[in-house]
């Protein structure tokens, strides 16, 4: 495999680069490297020898079965060595949603045939609808290692502005006239010492530009213990969960806030920012990454001969392997109607369900990132022997939807997946969920009381994917919060393949509502299934204070659910 480049300065770009070149030796490939020329410094030939470590090669010269591997502007390389023509298969990394921007030159590069990888889902978007060839999302990754030094850190607050450093000096003023006391960095450093202050930092404010393609300093400053405040920018939006594992602001006001917020947080929200945190950087190595981009390069030939497959996909399958076992998902909310569907779904002659109803695979304690699509299909294998000869494959496991996380692994493991999301007006959600919770025996709270405390419960949460843990069994409130899980699903999952069915709606037309979700599937519409009741609940207060409060407290979620053009 060749790879070039022309190195003048450290950027997160070439860091890249020479991790790819490392996974392509891991991948059983002679990784052979060509530079412009000698390096102009001493230092900057240090810096390369350990990025690209290993022999030089004088200039390309493939041979038939060679690949080619081309990211920023190598293509003119390519063509100063008149090989634009060769039938070697290209790989094109693609590492800023800027190669989107009509009129210039990275745009123009995007009508050369090649397999594109991008870094981020808002790359691939950026990309996707000009390029010449299949466009693959493989999320960038860290090379560093979770740290939690549990000594003092030096510095309290820092900001990080190299890259908008007038937000910086905005954020920087705010901060001084409340009072918050920080330093604040609006130089570029070496990655060395970027990568000390943060380990002297606990609370990290990184700064990108508008537009990014994968923002780094975010995921490193997660990856060295800090508590992280960023700025919303089309490149962190995939993996920055605002109030979840970091603080997202907009302006120097929202993210002084934010600052605020975190030097505010008592220790067990700050256990639970970390502890989410760490599961990002987790989902984010360099193992996983390494292994995504072997499964392309198994399907390499299949991708570049131009076979019959989708234009964009998360995780390469290619013809005469097969397809993932599970083609559609039901995957919430809890107490809105999902096991009726589910055995109304099954009913179908075209369409089998997982058995019993809820596989919990991506949900699972033991999940990795790494598991790959064939891991993933023996475990599902055994739920589907009742159903052998159906055209469709699906499964119901409703707390899909709440953990963040969820969303990217389903787009990883099947890029064509169909979801289905069923939704209840979320306060008489809450209260069904809490009375299931009650039935249980595992509430014994006054509604009330269960409410109240559910924020301190959850904050204290430490292992939130472990069975029976508290974010799993008492987020009666949390699990309504439709706005900010169909916004995360949305991000990795493109509406078009996701219906949303109100539980009122199944009720009152039964019929029709299956109609739509049949044809959403690609099943027959026209198949009858009789309507039934799978639970049917037990006399119960009306609670009717409780529920007018809580739908006071749903009110900024409703506006976000309006945003993404949502009515319940």
């Amino acid at each position: 495999m060749w790879f070039h480049r022309d190195y003048t300065r450290f950027t997160g770009g070439h860091l890249k680069h020479s991790q790819y070149t490392a996974h392509a030796r891991a991948a059983g490939f002679e990784a052979r490297v060509t530079f412009p020329g000698e390096s102009a410094t001493t230092a900057l030939a240090h810096e390369r020898e350990t990025l690209w470590p290993g022999p030089v090669a004088g200039h390309w010269n493939p041979a038939p079965d060679d690949v080619l591997f081309l990211a920023g502007t190598d293509w003119r390389y390519l063509d100063a060595r008149g090989l634009g023509d060769l039938p070697n298969p290209r790989i094109n990394l693609v590492q800023h949603v800027r190669h989107g921007h009509a009129g210039t030159e990275l745009f123009d590069y995007l009508s050369r045939r090649a397999v594109r990888i991008c870094v981020s889902p808002e790359v691939a978007d950026a990309v996707h609808p000009h390029a010449n060839g299949p466009v693959l999302t493989i999320p960038a990754a860290t090379d560093l290692a979770q740290s939690r030094e549990t000594g003092r850190r030096t510095h309290a607050v820092a900001v990080f502005a190299c890259k908008a450093p007038d937000l910086g000096r905005a954020l920087s003023a705010e901060l001084d006239a409340r009072g918050v006391a920080h330093r604040a960095v609006f130089d570029f450093v070496d990655r060395d010492a970027f990568l000390g202050m943060l380990e002297n930092t606990e609370v990290a404010v990184v700064l990108p530009r508008p537009e990014e393609g994968f923002y780094l300093p975010a995921l490193e400053a997660m990856a060295a213990g800090c508590l992280v405040v960023t700025a919303d920018c089309i490149g962190n939006r995939g993996f920055c969960k605002d109030g979840e594992n970091c603080m997202v602001g907009s302006d120097a006001t929202s993210l002084a806030d934010a600052v605020k917020a975190v030097l505010a947080m008592t220790e067990t929200g700050r256990v639970a920012l970390h502890a989410a945190a760490d599961a990002t950087v987790a989902a984010h190595s360099l193992a996983a990454e390494r292994r995504r981009f072997r499964e392309l390069l198994d399907d390499l030939g299949e991708l570049w001969r131009g076979a019959s497959l989708p234009a964009r996909r998360d995780l390469p399958y290619g013809e005469g392997a097969s397809r993932p076992l599970v083609d559609f998902m039901v995957i919430g909310a809890q107490k809105c109607g999902t096991t009726a569907l589910a055995s109304f779904l099954a009913a179908h002659p075209e369409i089998g369900m997982a058995a019993p109803k809820e596989a919990h695979l991506f949900d699972d304690p033991d999940y990795a990132p790494d598991w790959t699509r064939a891991d993933i299909d023996a475990l599902y294998a055994d739920r589907f022997n009742g159903c052998p000869d159906v055209r469709l494959r699906g499964e119901a496991t409703p707390v899909y939807l709440y953990f963040p996380e969820t969303a990217a692994e389903l787009a990883r493991y099947n890029p064509d997946l169909k979801v289905i999301v069923l939704l209840r007006e979320p306060a008489e959600r809450a209260v069904s969920h809490y009375y299931m919770q009650r039935a249980r025996g595992a509430e014994r709270r006054p509604l009330w009381l269960a409410l109240l405390l559910e924020p301190f419960v959850l904050r204290s949460d430490r292992n939130p994917r472990r069975k029976g843990s508290p974010t799993r069994e008492r987020g009666y409130r949390a699990r309504g919060l439709y706005g900010r899980q169909l916004a995360n699903l949305y991000r990795h999952v493109p509406r078009e393949r996701v219906l949303l069915v109100h539980q009122a709606d199944l009720l009152a037309d039964h019929d029709g509502v299956l109609r739509e979700v049949f044809a959403f599937l690609g099943a027959d519409p026209g198949t009858q299934v009789p309507a039934a009741r799978v639970f049917v609940g037990g006399p119960r207060p009306s609670h009717r204070l409780a529920r007018a409060l809580l739908r006071l407290t749903y009110r900024a979620d409703a506006e976000r659910l309006r945003g993404l053009g949502v009515r319940l």
